[in-house]
Protein backbone atom coordinates (compact mmCIF):
# COMPACT_ATOMS: atom_id res chain seq x y z
CA UNK A 1 0.00 0.00 0.00
CA UNK A 2 1.28 3.43 -0.90
CA UNK A 3 1.83 6.09 1.73
CA UNK A 4 -0.42 9.14 1.75
CA UNK A 5 2.37 11.29 0.33
CA UNK A 6 2.92 8.85 -2.53
CA UNK A 7 -0.81 8.76 -3.25
CA UNK A 8 -0.94 12.57 -3.40
CA UNK A 9 2.05 12.62 -5.75
CA UNK A 10 0.55 9.95 -7.99
CA UNK A 11 -2.79 11.76 -8.27
CA UNK A 12 -0.96 15.02 -8.98
CA UNK A 13 1.10 13.43 -11.72
CA UNK A 14 -1.98 11.75 -13.22
CA UNK A 15 -3.96 14.99 -13.40
CA UNK A 16 -1.01 16.87 -14.91
CA UNK A 17 -0.51 14.16 -17.53
CA UNK A 18 -4.25 14.21 -18.34
CA UNK A 19 -4.15 18.01 -18.74
CA UNK A 20 -1.16 17.69 -21.04
CA UNK A 21 -2.87 14.98 -23.09
CA UNK A 22 -5.94 17.15 -23.53
CA UNK A 23 -3.76 20.06 -24.59
CA UNK A 24 -1.94 17.92 -27.16
CA UNK A 25 -4.72 15.76 -28.55
CA UNK A 26 -8.06 17.55 -28.08
CA UNK A 27 -9.52 18.98 -31.23
CA UNK A 28 -12.36 20.96 -29.63
CA UNK A 29 -10.48 23.38 -27.39
CA UNK A 30 -13.63 25.29 -26.52
CA UNK A 31 -15.21 22.09 -25.15
CA UNK A 32 -12.19 20.53 -23.40
CA UNK A 33 -10.55 23.79 -22.31
CA UNK A 34 -12.35 24.07 -18.95
CA UNK A 35 -11.63 20.40 -18.19
CA UNK A 36 -7.96 20.89 -18.98
CA UNK A 37 -7.89 23.99 -16.81
CA UNK A 38 -9.39 22.19 -13.84
CA UNK A 39 -7.04 19.22 -14.20
CA UNK A 40 -4.02 21.52 -14.43
CA UNK A 41 -5.01 23.50 -11.34
CA UNK A 42 -5.75 20.41 -9.28
CA UNK A 43 -2.46 18.85 -10.35
CA UNK A 44 -0.47 21.95 -9.41
CA UNK A 45 -2.15 22.31 -6.02
CA UNK A 46 -1.68 18.62 -5.22
CA UNK A 47 1.94 18.92 -6.32
CA UNK A 48 2.46 21.77 -3.86
CA UNK A 49 0.79 19.71 -1.12
CA UNK A 50 3.02 16.74 -2.03
CA UNK A 51 6.14 18.90 -1.65
CA UNK A 52 5.06 20.32 1.71
CA UNK A 53 3.43 17.18 3.12
CA UNK A 54 6.00 16.53 5.90
CA UNK A 55 5.44 20.03 7.29
CA UNK A 56 1.68 20.00 6.71
CA UNK A 57 1.30 16.70 8.58
CA UNK A 58 2.87 18.28 11.67
CA UNK A 59 0.52 21.29 11.61
CA UNK A 60 -1.85 21.38 14.61
CA UNK A 61 -5.44 20.64 13.62
CA UNK A 62 -6.78 23.81 15.27
CA UNK A 63 -4.38 25.99 13.28
CA UNK A 64 -5.28 24.27 10.01
CA UNK A 65 -9.00 24.66 10.75
CA UNK A 66 -8.66 28.35 11.54
CA UNK A 67 -6.63 28.87 8.38
CA UNK A 68 -9.16 27.15 6.13
CA UNK A 69 -12.10 28.97 7.71
CA UNK A 70 -10.38 32.34 7.35
CA UNK A 71 -9.48 31.73 3.69
CA UNK A 72 -13.07 30.73 2.91
CA UNK A 73 -14.38 33.78 4.76
CA UNK A 74 -12.16 36.14 2.79
CA UNK A 75 -13.12 34.43 -0.48
CA UNK A 76 -16.82 34.83 0.26
CA UNK A 77 -16.65 38.31 1.79
CA UNK A 78 -13.79 40.44 0.46
CA UNK A 79 -14.20 43.16 3.08
CA UNK A 80 -13.81 40.58 5.87
CA UNK A 81 -10.06 40.62 5.19
CA UNK A 82 -9.86 43.83 7.23
CA UNK A 83 -10.90 41.82 10.30
CA UNK A 84 -9.57 38.36 9.46
CA UNK A 85 -5.93 39.28 8.75
CA UNK A 86 -5.30 41.11 12.05
CA UNK A 87 -7.17 38.33 13.86
CA UNK A 88 -4.87 35.72 12.28
CA UNK A 89 -1.82 37.73 13.31
CA UNK A 90 -3.15 37.93 16.86
CA UNK A 91 -3.81 34.18 16.96
CA UNK A 92 -0.31 33.53 15.63
CA UNK A 93 1.24 35.69 18.35
CA UNK A 94 -0.87 34.15 21.14
CA UNK A 95 -0.61 30.52 20.01
CA UNK A 96 0.62 27.93 22.50
CA UNK A 97 4.35 27.39 22.34
CA UNK A 98 6.41 24.47 23.60
CA UNK A 99 7.78 25.06 27.05
CA UNK A 100 11.39 26.18 27.29
CA UNK A 101 12.01 23.92 30.29
CA UNK A 102 12.42 20.89 28.05
CA UNK A 103 15.01 22.66 25.92
CA UNK A 104 17.05 23.85 28.90
CA UNK A 105 17.09 20.38 30.52
CA UNK A 106 18.23 18.86 27.24
CA UNK A 107 21.08 21.35 27.02
CA UNK A 108 22.12 20.65 30.61
CA UNK A 109 22.11 16.89 30.13
CA UNK A 110 24.09 17.13 26.89
CA UNK A 111 26.67 19.44 28.48
CA UNK A 112 27.05 17.14 31.51
CA UNK A 113 27.77 14.18 29.22
CA UNK A 114 30.80 15.89 27.72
Amino acid sequence: MLSKRSQIGLISLTTLVAAGAIWLFAEDQWYYGPIQSVLLRIGLVLGAIWIGYPQISQLPIWLATIGIISVLTVLLFKKAAIIVIPLLILIWLLRPRPSKKRNSTNRESSSSNR
